[in-house]
Formats: structure tokens, C-alpha cells, sequence
């Protein structure tokens, strides 16, 4: 008798032990399992909850991993099945499941409003991460933007269908990868018109297996799927230059150009995210030489050969005007925010009531975060002939004050200057500086 009350006593103890058993994300459904998805390029995996902890991976933009734990502004997941690792929060975003987008060039906005400013488009067919829900809205993560998209033209991703899908090739030549990264080996090509199976998805990219035995990760964005509307986007090139066009919309609807990884001889600056400001832009002229030579003119064209040079150091380039454009001081500094820039470089052509004024300046905010990278510039900007260079100066600058991240803003001759407006608009000039601004660049992150 007295065994038989031990027994049940045993019993019941294990029953409340297994039901007071904490549910972890693998004994959960997917829909109530929490992720963090990661929104950099490349984030470092560590030991612990902080810098000084010995690194043990590397994750990637769009991934997703199970969240064990937040603690002080970093993340616990598990980077592998039973391995765990710390993760920066400020480089993740917590989501519970996956959604496909119905509508093409769906806008995302920073804000769950009509009203709110639409800082990019989604094509059909695309999955998003979902974050969370607020009226007839939804906070999404798309191939690392965060922004809010109507609810109303999202569908919930179901795994169990993805397998009898059949997706057509809509590009001429489209890369096959070993993973869903665009630096990720080669594996193969696929050409228009070749019919796939769609056998996993992860935001922006399809897991195929194709009918010639070819298996490995394409763009979503150049797969069609059966019954469903291709994206009218280019297909990633197969040259040794990768490239994505653009998928971003700046807030006057104008295109915002977003460079990825660039092969090169040189990859000084692999892994760098760099946003380039063109100064001034639509309404806002900026100075004025009394020859007509316009600011906002001469800041893009600088811009534009500029993104090029450091292209060809590896680095992924922003642009947060690609043409004649008026863009608010506020969504230049969240561009940078969005896309975790490694450094933010506003450029700028300088005006002064003193017509002699001359030369070229590099100014910073904050002594620790900013400095270093202006300094950098002294060496490469003081080597020109063409403009002598004033020095490095602190400058109460709007981008540079509301900046997080490492930035400048450099002002490359006075065009209230007849002799240096005159040379500023010249093409040897623009090559020349831009050649020294990314020298620059290169020795900072050297």
C-alpha cells in the first residue's frame, strides 16, 4: 500500500515537471516561435554578450535563428542545431513567421499610415519576415529594409506548399548559389525559360533543385512561379561582378540605387556598407557660381564617380539621391541607419562672402566616432594639386549630428571662388578627388 501511494505521488510529480516544462522554439509551432533575423551584411556570432568575447561565426542578411535570449543590447540564438551565441541587437530584428507579398511593387512605408513616407516598393512573390501587426497594418523586414505594408496584400508562407512548386526562369542568365548570399559560391547558371522546383525560401532567395540535377539558391526575383507574375527587374549578372538592381524608392518615388557586392581586382573594402550624400538636390540648388556652375550638380556627378571607385574596393554603395532630386536631411541619416553604414560621406562644393576663399575641408561631429575617419582623409586630400587643403575642423552639421554611424562631410572647393569653381567643374578634378576620397576610405578600414 505504501509503494503504491510513493508510485502515484512519483506520478504526479512527473506529470507537473512536463507540464511546467518551458516550450523552447522546437517544441513550438512555427507561427509562435520567435527568430531573429538579421539585418546586416555580415554579423559576428560570439561567445558571450559583448565585444570582448571571442568570435565563433559569421551570420548574414535575411537570416533567420532561433532566439533564446535578449540581454543587454545583445541576442542569444542558436547559430547551429545545439549551438548557441551572442549576436549585437542593434544588427537584428525579432520576427515570428513569414508572409508572401500579393501585390507588385507593394509600398513600404516607415510609418503604419497612409500618410507615412514610402522608403521602398516589394514585388510579388516576394517573403517577407513579419515583425508585428497594428490595425490593418504590418511591420515587415524585406531583404534587411524594415518598414510597414498593408496587411491586406500579405499571405501567410506555408513550408508544405513550397515543395509542389514550379518556378520559370525570367532572366537570360541567372546565377545558382551554394547559399543565399550574393558572395556565396557559384555553382551553376540557369537560362530563360528552364523550369525548377521550388524546394525552400528564404527572403529574397529560392532553393531549387532544377530538372538538369543542378541544386542550389537563386534571386526570387527572377523566378517566376507558376500562376504567378514575374518581376519586372534585370537578372543578376553572371560576369564576376555581381550586381542587384535597384529595390529601394526614395521618399520623392525617385530611384534609390543600392550597389551590392562588387568583385574586383582589389577587395580593400569586401564587406563595407559606404552611403554617399549627394549635397542639395531638387529645390534646394545649394551655392551657386556666378558663371551658373550649380552645387547640387556637381555633388552627383562627384557622387556617381565615386560609387564607382569603390566598387571596385568590394564595397556595397547607397546612394541617397541617384538624379536631381530633393531629399530631406532626415532620410539621408536614416539611410544610413537602414543600411548599417560603415561610414557616411556627405559631399559638398563650400560658398563664402570672402571671394578668395579657397580649398577643400573635411569636417566631423563627434571626436570618437567621426574623427578618425576624417583623419583619414588629410593624406590623400592634401596630395592634390589642383585645391589646397584647409584641414580637418568639427562641423555642427545636421547629417552629422543625428548620425549613428561614422561620418564626414567634406566641402571640395568654393564655387564662390571663380578659379576653384572653374576647376571643380572640370573632369580631371572629379577624377582626381574621387580617386583620393577613396584612397581614403580604403586606409580607414585598412
Amino acid at each position: 500500500m505504501r509503494r503504491g501511494i510513493w508510485l502515484a505521488l512519483l506520478f504526479c510529480l512527473l506529470w507537473l515537471a512536463a507540464a511546467a516544462w518551458p516550450v523552447g522554439a522546437k517544441g513550438e509551432s512555427g507561427k509562435t516561435a520567435q527568430l531573429a533575423v538579421v539585418t546586416a551584411d555580415q554579423v559576428n556570432v560570439r561567445q558571450g554578450p559583448g565585444v570582448p568575447y571571442r568570435p565563433l561565426a559569421n551570420v548574414h542578411r535575411g537570416e533567420a535563428y532561433r532566439l533564446i535570449e535578449v540581454k543587454d543590447g545583445w541576442v542569444n540564438i542558436e547559430w547551429k542545431p545545439n549551438r548557441t551565441g551572442w549576436i549585437a541587437a542593434r544588427y537584428v530584428a525579432l520576427a515570428k513567421e513569414t508572409a508572401v507579398v500579393q501585390e507588385n511593387r507593394l509600398r513600404l512605408r516607415q510609418e503604419p499610415s497612409r500618410d507615412g513616407r514610402i522608403i521602398g516598393h516589394l514585388a510579388r512573390g516576394e517573403t517577407v519576415w513579419i515583425i508585428k501587426e497594428d490595425g490593418g497594418w504590418t511591420e515587415v523586414i524585406a531583404d534587411g529594409a524594415i518598414g510597414w505594408v498593408s496587411s491586406a496584400y500579405l499571405t501567410a508562407a506555408r513550408e508544405s506548399s513550397i515543395s509542389h512548386q514550379t518556378g520559370i526562369v525570367n532572366a537570360s542568365s541567372l546565377n545558382v548559389r551554394a547559399e543565399p548570399l550574393l558572395k556565396a559560391a557559384r555553382v551553376g547558371r540557369l537560362v530563360r525559360g528552364e523550369e525548377v522546383e521550388i524546394v525552400e525560401k528564404k527572403p529574397g532567395w529560392y532553393k531549387i533543385a532544377s530538372q538538369t540535377g543542378l541544386d542550389g539558391w537563386v534571386s526570387s526575383a527572377y523566378v517566376q512561379v507558376k500562376g504567378g507574375q514575374a518581376n519586372e527587374k534585370e537578372a543578376e549578372a553572371p560576369q564576376s561582378a555581381d550586381r542587384s538592381l535597384p529595390s529601394i524608392i526614395a521618399p520623392s518615388d525617385s530611384r534609390l540605387y543600392v550597389d551590392s557586392w562588387t568583385r574586383g581586382p582589389v577587395q580593400a573594402l569586401a564587406g563595407k556598407t559606404i552611403v554617399l550624400d549627394a549635397g542639395h538636390g531638387g529645390k534646394d540648388g545649394g551655392a551657386q557660381s556666378v558663371d551658373g556652375i550649380k552645387e547640387k550638380e556637381l555633388t552627383l556627378e562627384t557622387a556617381k564617380l565615386l560609387k564607382n571607385k569603390l566598387q571596385s574596393y568590394g564595397a556595397r554603395v547607397v546612394l541617397t539621391r541617384s538624379s536631381d532630386e530633393y531629399v530631406p536631411l532626415s532620410a539621408r541619416v536614416a539611410m544610413a541607419r537602414l543600411y548599417q553604414a560603415d561610414a557616411f560621406i556627405s559631399l559638398h562644393y563650400d560658398s563664402a562672402d570672402d571671394q578668395q576663399a579657397s580649398g577643400i575641408t573635411v569636417y566631423y561631429y563627434d571626436r570618437f566616432a567621426d574623427y578618425g575617419l576624417a583623419q583619414s582623409f588629410e593624406d590623400p586630400l592634401s596630395r592634390l594639386a589642383a585645391l589646397p587643403f584647409r584641414g580637418v575642423a568639427f562641423g555642427d552639421y545636421y547629417v552629422l549630428r543625428e548620425n549613428d554611424r561614422p561620418s564626414v562631410l567634406l566641402e571640395l572647393g568654393y564655387v564662390s571662388n571663380r578659379t576653384d569653381a572653374a576647376t571643380v567643374a572640370t573632369d580631371d578634378y572629379q577624377e582626381a578627388v574621387t580617386a583620393a576620397i577613396a584612397d581614403a576610405v580604403r586606409h580607414y578600414f585598412e
